[in-house]
C-alpha cells in the first residue's frame, strides 16, 4: 500500500455520542509461561552485605546506603492481585490494527527504517510502510483514531485491569533470572467500555485476533518475539452478536486487512 486510503476517512465521531457498553473479555494463557510486568530487568545484586558495616555507618553518620536484591522479576500486581495492566491490553489491541488495518494512519516503520525493531516481529507482522495524507489539516481521523483517541482527540474506548481469576503462578530461570510466571490454561479477566458503533466493536475484536468468528492466538508479554514457550494467549468474548459484528467487518474491510500468523514455530 502505498498512502492511506481516501474511504477510511472520516471527521471524529463526538466523544459523548451513543449507548456506553461494557464487554467482559478473558485472557487465556496458552503458552507454557506468561509473564507481564512493569519492572522488567532483575534489580543490581547487594554490593555491601557486611551488617556490621552499615551499623557503623549509620551511627557515625545517621544514615547508611542499603541495597536490598530482588530475588525475582515479579508480575504485576494492584494490591495481592496479579494483573494485566489496561495499557498492556490496549496496546497489544491498538498495534494490530495500526500494523495490520491499511485504513489506519500510523506508519508503523516511522519516516525513517528503524535498527531496533525485532527480526522476528518483521518476520511475523511484515510492516509497510505508509504515506498519510495530512488527516489533522482536513479535520478527518481514520477508523482506529476515531475510536482510541489521538493528540488533541480523547478516547471513546477504555480497558480495565485484568486480574488472574484462575490458574497457577510459578518461577522459572530465564537466562540467570527468576521470573514469577503464570502457567499455562491461566485466565486473566476484565472489561472493555466504550461508546462505539457496532462496526467499530468488530474492529476492537478483530484487533483481539478473531477471525471468522474464532480467536486465535495472539502475542502478549514478555519474550514474545524470543521464546516459543512465553507470551501466547487467546482472548475470549461471548457475545456471539459482537462475535457477529467482527465478522462484518472482517468481510467489509477483507481488501484493506492483512491476516498474520502469530503462533511462530
Amino acid at each position: 500500500m502505498q498512502g492511506f486510503n481516501t474511504q477510511c476517512k472520516s471527521e471524529p465521531t463526538p466523544r459523548n455520542i451513543g449507548e456506553k457498553r461494557r464487554v467482559h473479555v478473558k485472557i487465556n494463557v496458552v503458552s507454557e509461561y506468561f509473564h507481564v510486568s512493569q519492572n522488567p530487568k532483575p534489580m543490581p545484586l547487594i554490593e555491601e552485605k557486611n551488617v556490621n558495616a552499615i551499623i557503623s555507618q549509620f551511627l557515625q553518620s545517621g544514615r547508611a546506603n542499603v541495597f536490598v536484591e530482588r530475588d525475582a522479576v515479579y508480575f504485576t500486581r494492584v494490591g495481592e492481585d496479579l494483573v494485566i495492566p489496561a495499557n498492556t491490553v490496549r496496546g497489544a489491541v491498538r498495534a494490530r490494527l495500526e500494523v495490520l488495518f491499511d485504513c489506519s494512519c500510523y506508519n508503523s516503520l516511522g519516516n525513517r527504517p528503524s535498527t531496533t525493531i525485532s527480526r522476528k516481529y518483521k518476520e511475523i507482522f511484515r510492516p509497510r510502510r505508509k504515506y498519510s495524507d495530512d488527516l489533522e489539516r482536513e479535520g478527518k481521523v481514520c477508523p482506529v483514531c476515531n475510536v482510541f483517541g489521538t493528540a488533541g482527540l480523547a478516547s471513546r474506548i477504555t480497558f480495565t485491569d485484568f486480574k488472574l481469576t484462575a490458574g497457577k503462578v510459578d518461577y522459572v530461570n530465564v537466562q540467570g533470572f527468576t521470573y514469577e510466571v503464570a502457567t499455562k490454561g491461566s485466565v486473566f479477566e476484565g472489561d472493555v467500555i466504550g461508546n462505539l458503533s457496532r462496526e467499530e466493536w468488530g474492529m476492537v475484536l478483530w484487533g483481539m485476533g478473531c477471525r471468522k468468528g474464532k480467536f486465535r492466538v495472539v502475542l502478549m508479554g514478555r519474550f514474545k518475539f524470543q521464546r516459543r514457550d512465553f507470551a501466547r494467549v487467546k482472548f475470549e468474548v461471548n457475545d456471539q452478536d459482537l462475535i457477529s459484528a467482527c465478522v462484518e467487518f472482517e468481510t467489509k474491510y477483507s481488501n484493506y486487512l492483512h491476516d498474520v500468523e502469530e503462533d511462530w514455530k
